[in-house]
């Protein structure tokens, strides 16, 4: 018995029966949203043995990617990427991707397996500056990514501060800074938290973007800027864990070999019967130990793709 889940009925987590078995977690993170870039805010992909010693019921959300608009949209749903802020001039922004996991609770207090979602874009258009930019969201992934982002009429090192950092598997990432320039005041996107992306901020034209949900979330862009990527995480419960960021490929949903997640995210679960199983010795994953081989893909699509070429003939 294999299963699919691919979309969230009623915002709310949902339940699920395992029999008694060895049992291969495979899970996508949602993208961001984005205006017309579609590689910004790509979500991770992280898989995994979970063993059921027992029938058990376990909990899955599913995440959505992110919404675009020209006024700001308040997400109030559980899970849920953090707000984009409309400037003042009206340009539209992005609000980041909603989280996807597994858990063993319906309060996702103790998760088992999660994928960090990307953060959403920011976006300003000005004729005087030549500017008319999108700057995307970062990617989900154990260890994030920052946002795009570069405030004006600052010194280069002050214009960065803008952007939302990306989550790790330990802490959120932090919003990003304005410092305020030509009679435009401060502004300081919102940090993530535990299983929310911060909201981004502005007081002048520019529209920021909102994190990515994750274990942890990305935090907010400020003014110029995209938010931050959500992160990946594991529990010590998980076997042969392998956790791959949204800058890396990985194989799609629909088994397709691409970078990053784009969309919704999506859960798969099948019955497993690995030849090696392992387990991190301490209840935190050795994260240096994420991927271990050198092509940086998971044993999954490396088999995968061994039984295409032996198909083709290649080997």
């Amino acid at each position: 018995m294999n299963f699919y889940y691919q979309n969230n009925p009623n915002n709310e987590l949902h339940s699920f029966r395992l029999s008694k078995g060895t049992w291969l977690f495979r899970i996508w993170g949602a993208q961001g949203g984005y205006l017309k870039n579609s590689d910004s805010g790509l979500g991770a992909y992280s898989e995994g043995i979970f063993k059921a010693e027992n029938d058990i019921t376990l909990y899955y959300f599913v995440g959505q990617q992110g919404k675009c608009s020209s006024t700001s949209i308040k997400n109030t749903k559980n899970f849920s990427g953090g707000n984009n802020f409309i400037g003042t001039q009206s340009l539209p922004s992005c609000t980041g991707g909603e989280a996807t996991f597994i858990c063993k609770d319906k309060y996702a207090e103790n998760i088992l397996l999660i994928s960090g979602a990307g953060g959403g874009s920011g976006y300003w258009q000005y004729e005087s500056y030549g500017v008319d930019k999108e700057f995307y969201g970062g990617f989900g992934g154990p260890f994030a990514g920052d946002s795009d982002g570069s405030a004006y009429d600052m010194p280069d090192e002050d214009a960065k501060k803008v952007r939302g950092k990306g989550a790790t598997f330990s802490r959120p990432g932090e919003g990003g800074i304005y410092l305020g320039a030509k009679g435009f005041g401060k502004a300081s996107g919102d940090h993530g938290e535990y299983l929310r992306g911060g909201g981004g901020k502005t007081t002048a034209g520019a529209s920021a973007g909102g994190g990515g949900c994750g274990y942890y979330g990305g935090g907010g862009g400020a003014d110029v800027s995209g938010g931050g990527g959500g992160s990946s995480f594991a529990s010590y419960e998980m076997y042969n864990v392998i956790l791959l960021g949204g800058n890396k490929y990985f194989l799609s949903p629909n088994d397709e070999l691409k970078k990053g997640n784009r969309g919704n995210g999506a859960i798969k679960i099948e019955l497993s019967n690995p030849y090696t199983i392992e387990r991190a010795e301490s209840k935190i994953i050795n994260y240096s130990l994420i991927c271990r081989n050198n092509h940086k893909i998971s044993f999954y699509m490396l088999l995968h793709l061994s039984i295409q070429f032996l198909s083709l003939g290649l080997f």
